[in-house]
């Protein structure tokens, strides 16, 4: 698959804030580390290693010289003041190998480049034959030199003459001094995400319509800012919400009373006939209607946020549409625990499904848990929803004239009311062709 330089940076990126944040600040780090660290390399290692390996070679061409020219007692007495100040076991023997030869070549050595250096500055200054093959012990190595008259002098070292500690030490130093950073900016900047991600439960509880009364702003000034600012904007919902609820409780009684009259009225009133039949059904289609807007305007209420099964309450719903006559199979998979208003849920879910057995004979009700919400999907055998007009629909007192019987329909609130409370617990509610011929409708609520 091939991907443009914006969707491959999209996808090598890290996506949450804290992750890029430390990114930002690891990157620079490491690339120092790296800067620093090649230069060392570049110019302390070589030039630390070449003057040991200057060092090394002078002192085998030192030894080696006196060895040529020296009897056998003071062979022993060269040995013995080499090995006490030189740290460098010396020996001589009587040549066995061949010292040109490939299988004693430096080569077979994991430090190649200073047995090369090494093998450079003893054909600079001892001019005779020599090898460097390694030694018995590990860390150790042997340098064979070709003396007078068959002999060999065997230069035994430590590779502690080629290298230094503080190579190592230095590189301990980057590697930990990193570590030490990259763990100061990750406790740092986990404190700094910390109340970014209180404000993100705070804002997705509010969505889901549940309280948020512990939530206080803190952090850095940016974020306190946001913070403020949500507890402004929940504040202001809240308010309007109260507003709005108070307005229509005194419209409703401000209407009843002169529905009430009119109602006692025609009550009272000795005419019959086909024009106060007719007034009759206006006055009772004029109360049915404020009571459907007052009980959409209400939604919820105040009722709280609680642990709640829905599976119960399904098996509630479909028990009082059998009981109206509806022929109902249902499809409920395990238990249904979600956090929500369940006075106000069971009312949405009861909307949905008698909205169904009104315009259908046959409904199937189908709820189970997905990974993050859980689905409640209702279908009918009716007459169903152009689609151009499923998002029509969810208007108030908006009906389908054509395709939904007037007088037997309500007021065109059932799936305002609905949709209100699905979107005040951060849900979603959709409207799709059911493969039984019908409508279906579709309720996903987030856990």
């Amino acid at each position: 698959m091939n991907y443009s330089a914006k969707q491959l940076r999209r996808r090598l990126l890290p996506r949450t804030l804290f992750a890029r944040s430390l990114m930002i600040l690891s990157v620079p780090i490491l690339l120092l580390q790296m800067i620093v660290a090649y230069v060392f390399f570049d110019r302390h290692w070589d030039a630390m290693s070449d003057k040991l390996v200057f060092a090394l070679a002078g002192e085998i061409q030192m030894i080696s010289d006196r060895l040529v020219t020296a009897s056998p007692d003071q062979v022993k007495g060269i040995i013995a003041e080499t090995s006490k100040s030189l740290d460098i076991m010396v020996t001589v023997e009587n040549g066995k190998h061949n010292l040109e030869s490939p299988e004693l070549s430096f080569q077979k050595f994991t430090w190649f480049d200073i047995a090369e250096k090494l093998q450079e500055q003893l054909t600079a200054k001892l001019g005779r034959p020599f090898t460097i093959r390694p030694y018995e012990k590990d860390k150790w190595f042997e340098v064979v030199v070709r003396l007078n008259g068959g002999r060999d002098a065997h230069f035994v070292c430590p590779d502690r003459r080629l290298f230094s500690a503080t190579t190592y030490i230095f590189i301990l130093w980057l590697i930990g001094s990193a570590a030490v950073l990259l763990g100061i900016a990750m406790l740092f900047m986990r404190n700094q995400i910390r109340p970014i991600m209180r404000l993100a439960v705070a804002a997705e509880k509010l969505g889901k319509g549940q309280d948020v009364p512990d939530f206080a702003p803190s952090g850095a000034s940016e974020v306190r800012r946001a913070s403020k600012a949500f507890l402004q904007m929940k504040d202001r919902l809240k308010r309007q919400m109260e507003q709005r609820t108070a307005m229509l409780s005194g419209v409703s009684h401000d209407l009843r009373t002169p529905l009430t009259r009119m109602k006692l009225q025609l009550a009272m009133s000795s005419a019959h006939g086909q024009e106060s039949d007719n007034l009759r059904q206006d006055v009772e289609e004029m109360e049915r209607m404020i009571e459907g807007y007052l009980a959409f305007a209400r939604g919820e209420g105040d009722e709280a946020v609680e642990m709640t099964d829905l599976r119960p309450m399904l098996e509630r719903i479909i028990v009082r549409a059998r009981r109206q006559g509806c022929d109902v199979k249902e499809e409920i998979a395990g238990r249904l625990m979600i956090k929500v208003r369940p006075v106000a849920v069971e009312r949405a879910i009861a909307n949905i499904v008698t909205n169904s057995c009104k315009y259908g004979k046959h409904v199937w009700v189908a709820a189970r848990t997905e990974e993050d919400h859980i689905e409640i999907a209702v279908d009918d055998d009716g007459p169903g929803i152009a689609p151009d007009l499923r998002e029509e629909v969810f208007k108030p007192f908006f009906r389908v004239e054509k395709s939904r019987n007037k007088k037997t329909g309500g007021v065109g609130l059932g799936l305002s009311i609905a949709r209100d409370i699905v979107h005040s617990h951060g849900g979603e509610i959709q409207l799709d062709d059911s493969r039984h011929g019908g409508l279906r409708a579709v309720i996903r609520l987030p856990l």
